[in-house]
């Protein structure tokens, strides 16, 4: 009897995904596994035995009711994976607080040795199996499996031990019809199912064989006139052909593909009619459903640096460090480096698709994460160059633009299935150009948290994000002659496989930074006064840092983008930050005034001001203008003056002369004073002031 007891349970373990029918209950009785020890009122804690092993286990009853009826000799129906407990073979009333374990004091026999059995209690058929996921694991540097069908196993750690199973995952059409172990009947039904999946659907499965082979040979035989419908359209391929659906299962478009939908429909819809009958399982066993998996933990903390040299990139491209052309001439040398520490903290969603009817297997359906990513890019350059010079250099020069942080096992009623990779993706350009001469270095950091949110399937992604801060930015001290700038546009992702590449989904910022820096040299700056002039050095050494970020999310089948990519503007174009790294403040920052220091009162006296020849930039400069002696200005189109106040500001081209008149109504000393504050892009200027004196002296009768 206990052999025949130990040989019910080995059968049952292919039912970890199942639902037990009424009628095949009635056709093949189930003995209870266990039986009831001892009951404690006070406690609710019931004390039992499995009959086959001796092995005692605890539980506790789902209401004080339940409790009550309870009593010592009882049998019940346990299942150890799913911690429940059947009175009668077809409804859970209690929880197994405590795994079976040797009693104390058994004695040593051959049948304590036996492996403990699992029994799994009748489930309602609208309930799914359960899921969860596994401790986190280091990613396997293994093979990744590219085939159209490809057996593998999946261990993770279950109640402080190692659990391993085999499963087999398949690729559409094609990956059915060529992978062994899948029974006979369930080919023909997954046959029919993949043809009748609309584009955006994953049409990869991931197959238990064993538990297949066992619930088949547990229900009756599929007819033989269930039948796929010919797939005559469809196009041979291998696992390497294999990119998108269309590839391997539906080669024909339009019409074509609609009626061959049109005819697995039906002969899926004629199928389930059939086997719900025969298996007598209710009309809804066949249909879909959704098997959700929510509260998935990823967090992360990495930091990746990226060198990219220049001369390297420069010979790649044929330049050979140095080209002349017509419109360019440059030698470039030195290197751009890129700094990407990477924090992540989201929670993670995963949704699959099962078939109740066919419950050992399941396909993806979507990924989704909410959560925060802290990026905190850094920017270098040590750059020798002269001429004019624009290179455009690719991110990551070499090598894969994912960075594996772990693996996250997925377990379905106790067994592990699949697994959830997470990556970091790293992608994108970095221009880099100028002109003049340049010799020096630079650094800028530019950290940005994000946080979004995001849903991939296979018709494409969906996220939002809220709006992002400005970052913080620090720099260091450069000495650079001509104009540099370096112009980094890269998208830094969290990525999230499900089993390799049966479907992935990505999102995360886009931020692109426009890094500048402008130095000069120049002796011959003039500023006149009634003809006489004087020779001055300006200099200029300034860094400049524009940004902007994008939320970017993407879904991925075998590796290629699906859908539509989801590509949202967060923040817009924004000037970031602006500083004077010269010692001393650079000179070209103050403007040059020229006019008269002598006047006549009552008669209009003409200033121009322009920036130095140094002056690196042609937004528009705006300048703050004041005098005293309560001269009057003349209207200026470039120029808004308060009444009466002597102060006024202009806004007007850097390289180009703005004339400021102004008439004083009687004779005295004043002054004038011109500061560039900043420009139309953004940028503000701390320069000192530069003072003009003036001196009016009055004519008689002002003529």
């Amino acid at each position: 009897m206990t052999e025949n007891r130990i040989a019910q349970a080995s059968l049952l373990i292919s039912l970890i995904f199942s639902m037990t029918t009424e009628a095949s209950a009635q056709k093949k009785p189930l003995d209870p596994c266990c039986g009831i020890i001892a009951v404690d009122v006070r406690t609710g804690i019931v004390t039992a035995k499995v009959n086959a092993t001796g092995n005692v286990f605890e539980f506790k009853a789902s209401n004080p009711a339940t409790l009550g009826a309870l009593k010592p000799g009882q049998p019940l129906f346990a299942n150890f994976v799913n911690h429940q407990i059947s009175l009668d073979g077809k409804t859970v009333c209690c929880t197994v607080t405590s795994a079976p374990r040797p009693a104390v004091g058994a004695a040593k026999s051959p049948t304590s040795s036996i492996a403990q059995p699992i029994v799994i209690a009748p489930i309602d058929p609208i309930r799914p199996p359960a899921i969860t996921y596994g401790e986190p694991q280091p990613t396997q540097a293994a093979r990744r499996p590219n085939d159209l069908s490809d057996i593998r196993p999946v261990t993770t750690r279950i109640g402080g031990r190692d659990v391993t199973t085999k499963v087999l995952r398949v690729r559409g059409l094609a990956g059915l019809q060529q992978a062994s172990g899948i029974p006979e009947g369930a080919r023909r039904l997954l046959e029919i199912h993949v043809q009748k999946l609309d584009p955006n659907e994953s049409h990869d499965y991931i197959i238990n064989t064993e538990l297949a082979a066992q619930w088949m040979a547990s229900h009756p035989h599929v007819p033989d006139d269930i039948q796929p419908p010919s797939a005559s359209t469809r196009e041979s391929c291998s696992g390497s052909d294999y990119l998108t659906k269309f590839n391997c299962d539906k080669q024909a478009v339009g019409d074509g593909m609609n009626g061959i939908q049109d005819l697995a429909n039906g002969t899926w819809n004629h199928a389930s009619d059939e086997l719900t009958h025969d298996w007598h399982m209710a009309e809804s066993c066949f249909a879909d459903q959704t098997l959700p998996l929510s509260g998935i933990p990823v967090k992360f903390s990495i930091t990746k640096n990226l060198t990219i040299p220049l001369s390297s990139v420069a010979s790649g491209a044929g330049l050979n460090t140095s080209t002349h052309s017509e419109s360019s001439s440059a030698k470039i040398d030195g290197s751009v480096g890129l700094g990407f520490p990477l924090e992540g903290d989201f929670v993670a969603t995963l949704d699959l698709f099962y078939i109740p009817c066919l419950p050992f297997v399941v396909r993806p359906k979507s990924i989704a994460a909410d959560g925060t990513m802290l990026v905190g890019e850094t920017l270098t350059a040590s750059v020798t160059a002269s001429g004019k010079f624009d290179k455009t250099l690719k991110i990551p020069p070499t090598g894969g633009p994912k960075i594996p942080i772990e693996m996250i096992p997925i377990v379905i009623a106790g067994v592990p299935v699949a697994e959830l990779d997470v990556s970091a993706y790293i992608e994108g350009n970095v221009e880099v150009g100028g002109s003049g001469k340049a010799d020096g270095h630079f650094q800028i950091s530019n950290p940005h948290k994000a946080k979004f949110a995001f849903s991939c399937n296979g018709g494409g992604c969906g996220s939002s994000a809220q709006q992002i801060p400005d970052p913080t930015t620090v720099s260091e001290s450069a000495e650079i002659k001509g104009q540099l700038f370096v112009k980094p546009s890269v998208y830094t992702a969290l990525q999230l496989d499900f089993d390799y590449d049966l479907l992935s989904a990505r999102a995360g910022p886009q931020p692109y930074l426009l890094g500048m820096t402008s130095g000069c040299a120049e002796g011959s700056a003039q500023q006149t006064s009634d003809g006489a002039s004087t020779s001055e050095e300006n200099h200029v050494l300034t860094a400049d840092l524009d940004w902007g970020v994008e939320l970017r999310a993407e879904a991925l089948v075998a590796g290629q983008v699906v859908g539509n990519p989801y590509v949202h503007s967060v923040t817009g174009d924004k000037h970031l930050w602006f500083r004077d790294l010269a010692a001393g403040g650079s000179t070209a920052l103050v403007v040059n005034v020229q006019g008269a220091n002598t006047a006549a009162a009552a008669k209009p006296v003409s200033y121009r001001v322009k920036m130095p020849s140094c002056y690196p930039y042609t937004n528009k400069v705006q300048y703050r203008v004041s005098w005293t002696g309560g001269a009057a200005p003349s209207a200026n189109s470039q120029c808004q003056w308060q009444a009466g106040k002597g102060l006024g500001t202009c806004q007007a081209d850097p390289t180009r002369d703005l004339v400021i008149n102004l008439t004083w109504p009687a004779a005295g000393n004043y002054s004038l004073t011109v500061v560039p504050v900043g420009d139309d892009h953004h940028r503000a200027f701390s320069s000192a002031p530069q003072i003009t004196q003036i001196a009016v002296l009055a004519v008689p009768g002002g003529g």
